[in-house]
């Protein structure tokens, strides 16, 4: 019974942030708020590219925008505009942490990328790092989107927790599904999959089966001595990134 009430707390670690935090924005790059359908307020990082192709960036457990805001420069580099959310419940943004709500603050950034920005969903990659991987692939299984791309990701947060905590039967009460892999088959774009070998904390065999099971489009690149939070430092990292325009360039542009 305390693993059920504490559950949130042992997934989830958000950093909240003041209401006048300011953050270290380059020039021509913007903080916005997006009105959710269910009126919350989930703070965002917008930053241009010179491509007209953006990347929509779902982000990990811990932290806030705060330190999650320096991945721009990965995309932002190769050309890429980048839209960044904090999720309701971390940094500015309202609300408490549920699987719809989190679902429903993907919507909000989607639909100001093609309302606001005018972005067409065929130049719209949709980009999931861990825990943020089960909320991008939600995403990309409702709306036409360019390509997907899942960092560390698990294939159900139902099976990593079985792995994780088998002694507790989580799945017998766990409120978070994030159920990737049976969401694959309402999937039609490209899937690029990233995952470290050394990845202690979702093993890569979640990445291989997320990859065995989609039947489209699909690429899987695996990164000798890659753990879960060091990827971005190794040079096959940023080799991917850039091979993504030409490995989603069939959705159109």
């Amino acid at each position: 019974m305390a693993a059920f009430l504490s559950q949130e707390k042992l997934i989830f670690h958000p950093e909240k942030l003041p209401e006048d935090f300011r953050f270290d924005l380059r020039e021509g790059a913007e903080e916005i708020f997006l009105n959710t359908s269910d009126n919350e307020k989930v703070n965002a990082l917008f930053f241009p590219g010179s491509k007209n192709e953006v990347v929509l960036y779902f982000h990990g457990n811990a932290g806030s925008l705060a330190g999650w805001q320096q991945v721009s420069d990965d995309f932002t580099d190769k050309g890429y505009g980048l839209l960044i959310i904090d999720y309701r419940g971390y940094g500015k943004s309202s609300g408490e942490i549920t699987e719809k709500g989190l679902y429903l603050d993907a919507e909000a950034a989607y639909q100001f990328l093609t309302e606001t920005k005018k972005f067409s969903p065929h130049n719209i990659v949709i980009y999931g790092r861990s825990i943020g991987s089960g909320i991008a692939t939600e995403l990309a299984s409702r709306h036409q989107t360019k390509g997907l791309v899942l960092e560390s990701p698990f294939s159900s947060l139902k099976k990593l927790a079985n792995q994780k905590m088998p002694f507790l039967f989580p799945s017998l009460f766990l409120q978070f599904h994030f159920d990737n892999i049976n969401k694959l088959d309402s999937i039609s774009c490209p899937i690029l999959l990233i995952h470290g070998d050394d990845d202690t904390l979702i093993p890569v065999s979640h990445a291989r089966n997320l990859y065995q099971a989609y039947s489209g489009k699909k690429k899987l690149v695996i990164i000798p001595q890659g753990t879960h939070n060091d990827l971005s430092l190794f040079d096959q990292y940023h080799e991917t990134l850039n091979f993504t325009h030409e490995f989603f360039s069939s959705t159109g542009e």
